[in-house]
């Protein structure tokens, strides 16, 4: 008897602390996404995405130590002047899903990490909401040096930064791409002129890709948090973790 009021006490624990995650997102009452089909994305012909998901840790490690090391003497556009570091990365290589934010803040640029000031800790909580865990996703941002004032970046900046993104997406090779607000979303291929760049599903070569608000945005504005969870619902649902 008492080891089954000890198994009852853990899993009413387990499930305030869910709850708890879940206020705080604003994703009460909100129904969840179920037994949902997706379209299969396209096979082009991507040879070297395909031989990327084949390299060791080792050869991943090597790759984007370089990538990281040349973004640090980076010059390409203006945003260097301003910089104390570059904000190259924070996660697991071998992730199967892949945040992709906009530009570091005040934070992210005094401590070299993404996503590590407000905003950051938001989008830990939604990772945890989503059964994930920090260790287990990888996260960047379009431009790895903050833009001044924290304003979002221009085109010229986030073309200038391209490469480095993806060498980290073509290296990382993950299983779903979630972009964080409107300028992630354009860097990678969504159309945002309709106003629909949110919340359909595309694809960034291969890989399946869907855009939401940033957590940033989120601070600002928590009435769109539970539009938001149902973005990261979809997601969910496509990684098998609903």
């Amino acid at each position: 008897m008492n080891e089954k009021r000890t198994q009852f006490a853990e899993i009413a624990a387990a499930a305030r602390a869910w709850l708890e995650v879940e206020q705080e997102l604003g994703t009460e009452g909100i129904i969840r996404v179920k037994n949902q089909t997706f379209p299969v994305a396209a096979s082009p012909n991507v040879v070297d995405e395909n031989n990327m998901k084949k390299r060791s840790v080792k050869e991943k490690e090597a790759r984007l130590a370089e990538l990281a090391k040349e973004a640090q003497s980076c010059r390409a556009c203006q945003l260097c002047k301003g910089r104390q570091q570059t904000v190259f990365s924070r996660g697991n290589l071998q992730a199967e899903l892949f945040f992709v934010g906009e530009g570091p803040g005040a934070d992210e640029d005094e401590q070299g990490v993404p996503f590590v000031g407000a905003a950051g800790k938001l989008l830990n909580r939604m990772i945890t909401a989503m059964h994930f865990s920090e260790e287990e996703v990888y996260i960047a941002n379009a431009v790895k040096c903050r833009p001044p004032d924290n304003r979002t970046p221009t085109t010229d900046e986030v073309k200038a930064c391209e490469r480095f993104l993806v060498g980290q997406l073509e290296t990382v090779a993950p299983k779903v791409i979630v972009a964080l607000g409107k300028s992630a979303a354009q860097m990678l291929g969504i159309e945002t002129e309709s106003g629909q760049w949110r919340g359909n599903w595309s694809k960034w070569r291969s890989i399946p890709l869907i855009a939401t608000y940033h957590p940033a945005f989120l601070l600002y504005s928590p009435k769109h948090k539970p539009v938001v969870w149902e973005d990261l619902q979809q997601v969910m649902a496509r990684l098998g973790k609903s």
